[in-house]
């Protein structure tokens, strides 16, 4: 029994005070803990995004350079099949103007009215297929326009090749519808100047000519 007007403690308070602020401490420390723990998952997670965000981008523009890349090749490639095929047809439509002009050639060749200075031409196809033969008796076909051209000058025409070969020479002149002179010697050697064999010997220099001139 306590003396008379000393203090009396109240131990269940005392307890019931103290498992209160332990309580107390616990929650506040369990809160403080939380937070950190959301505010350290919030951080993790803006990390994750951040980073993923980061990935995406450069996902996106490696994607972006590569269609661009791609688009440039096609673009490219594109292009230089267009040249390619204007450049076929252009050179398409040159061979065909020259084509043009060699078969127009051709008609003009098989008209020894539309062929200038015929005469001329047939001395001198003449006079060059039997000196390359270096005269002699000499067979020489051509055609009925040819017989009366060279007939005109046939003896003019053995006296050159004489002087140019030293050789006396007799031509026989027969038509056998070559435009232009086919010369054979006795031994059958053939020397051909017909004009569209002319024509076709020189085709290769005479579409460079043409190309030069048209284009």
């Amino acid at each position: 029994m306590g003396t008379e007007g000393s203090a009396t403690i109240d131990t269940g308070s005392l307890s019931k005070r103290g498992t209160e602020k332990i309580v107390e401490k616990i929650l506040s420390d369990a809160r403080s803990e939380a937070q950190d723990i959301r505010t350290y998952a919030e951080t993790q997670v803006q990390d994750i995004l951040n980073t993923a965000m980061k990935e995406a981008n450069t996902q996106r523009d490696a994607m972006l350079k590569k269609g661009r890349q791609e688009a440039e090749t096609e673009k490219s490639r594109i292009l230089s099949q267009a040249r390619l095929d204007m450049r076929k047809k252009i050179l398409g439509a040159k061979e065909q103007q020259i084509q043009k002009v060699i078969e127009e050639t051709k008609r003009t060749l098989s008209d020894a009215k539309k062929v200038p200075q015929f005469d001329k031409v047939m001395e001198r196809l003449t006079i060059e297929s039997c000196v390359a033969l270096n005269g002699g008796d000499l067979k020489v076909s051509t055609d009925k326009e040819g017989m009366q051209s060279i007939a005109g000058s046939k003896e003019q025409i053995e006296q050159k090749i004489q002087e140019d070969t030293g050789r006396e020479t007799t031509l026989t002149i027969s038509d056998d519808g070559v435009r232009g002179v086919v010369v054979e010697s006795p031994s059958g050697v053939v020397v051909d100047n017909a004009l569209l064999t002319r024509l076709e010997r020189r085709k290769r220099e005479i579409r460079k000519e043409l190309a030069s001139i048209l284009f």
